[in-house]
């Protein structure tokens, strides 16, 4: 029987290559010295729910199904959050462990990617609501304190002292480590939370790699950040340029409003009849910030989607441009400062592997974030 494996997969939300590069990461970049480091793509929409998906299963979203952190039910017309495990189509890398005999575990700031991505782990922890975990008899709350709030650099940390206890008391073969981009949203990288945030991580890393030399990390990010400037809602400007629509919502749906006002750089548009399409995206094309304006399939095929869980016609903002509700006005000048993600603008990260053997000769096989795990073998 071969030596038991301990796998760590890393997935910071929100870590563009422009933070590991102004950040004090000495073992984070350690790693990269001595393993695999490569800028990758994330899947579009760029938001967390497609690509933590994508991470997880080591598929795109074609296959898994996440299309955004949202959908909107046509037969109830109301927007529902996009975290339900029975809405996966592809098995999550603790399944696929499990058929091998590994053990896994889920360690998550964020309660719905507990709720999404479940399938197969044996433990379950999401720092917003530890109560709600499961799998272990470990009081996480006795043993660590209570989380901090999850609008924090420091539920992130808190949660990485989860990770060094599943590693260092359990017989765990895979922990998944899943954080919450907050800070990223309030900062670039060369603020204090920021720098904090990532310091502070990169400590609790290296006690872990200290402590277990063997362990193979697999580290990757859902997608970047950007300062964004105005924000359409389509809802409104449809139809006050004479076209109604039957919806439009914004990818980046989430209940974590504090971080993004849920703008994000991808709108789905529902249209009332199919014939609409060229009259609507002519009018969209004309709004300022409007990068790309695609229909149904045409959009599958561009960004790997499943046609059947997105609207009649995609629309991508530029880097300045987001969608999204607005209480007034069609379109806003957002509030100096104002960052989020979701569109083309944010597909770039880094994908870092340590204490696995790649083959070089497959680097071009290395594209996307969702390939970090590849070399894991099952």
């Amino acid at each position: 029987m071969g030596k038991k494996r301990k796998i760590l997969i890393v997935m910071m939300d929100g870590f563009d290559p422009s933070y590991l590069q102004a950040s004090d990461m000495p073992n984070t970049k350690g790693m990269i010295a001595g393993g695999f480091y490569k800028t990758v793509k994330a899947m579009m929409p760029t938001v967390t729910n497609v690509n933590n998906t994508g991470i997880c299963t080591g598929t795109a979203a074609k296959v898994h199904g996440i299309t955004a952190n949202s959908y909107f039910d046509l037969a109830t017309k109301q927007e529902q959050y996009m975290d339900k495990a029975s809405m996966l189509l592809a098995p999550t890398i603790f399944e696929r462990g499990k058929s091998v005999g590994m053990r896994s575990a889920l360690l998550t700031a964020k309660a719905k990617t507990q709720t999404l991505l479940r399938a197969g782990a044996d433990i379950l922890l999401a720092a917003e609501k530890p109560q709600d975990a499961e799998g272990s008899d470990i009081d996480w709350v006795a043993r660590l304190g209570p989380p901090p709030d999850i609008y924090s650099a420091e539920i992130n940390h808190w949660l990485f002292k989860a990770v060094q206890i599943v590693l260092n008391e359990t017989d765990t073969d895979i922990t998944y480590y899943h954080t919450t981009d907050y800070p990223m949203h309030m900062e670039p990288a060369t603020g204090e939370m920021s720098q904090f945030h990532l310091s502070e991580f990169d400590g609790l890393l290296g006690q872990s790699l200290n402590d277990h030399p063997d362990l193979e990390v697999y580290m990757t990010a859902d997608h970047g950040m950007n300062f964004k400037s105005r924000c359409h809602d389509l809802n409104k400007i449809m139809p006050e340029k004479g076209c109604d629509i039957f919806f439009a919502m914004s990818a980046e749906r989430d209940p974590y409003i504090k971080h993004h006002r849920t703008f994000g750089g991808t709108a789905y548009v529902f249209l009332n009849d199919a014939g609409d399409f060229n009259r609507a995206a002519d009018i969209i094309r004309r709004l300022d910030g409007v990068d790309g304006v695609y229909d149904r399939y045409a959009a599958a095929g561009t960004f790997d989607l499943r046609p059947d869980r997105i609207g009649d016609m995609v629309v991508t903002g530029d880097i300045d441009t987001v969608f999204g509700p607005l209480e007034n006005a069609g379109t806003e000048e957002l509030a100096e400062g104002f960052r989020t993600h979701g569109s083309t603008h944010e597909s770039t990260v880094p994908l870092i592997i340590h204490n696995r053997e790649v083959n070089f000769d497959e680097w071009h096989d290395y594209a996307y974030n969702y390939n970090v795990t590849k070399p894991i073998g099952f």
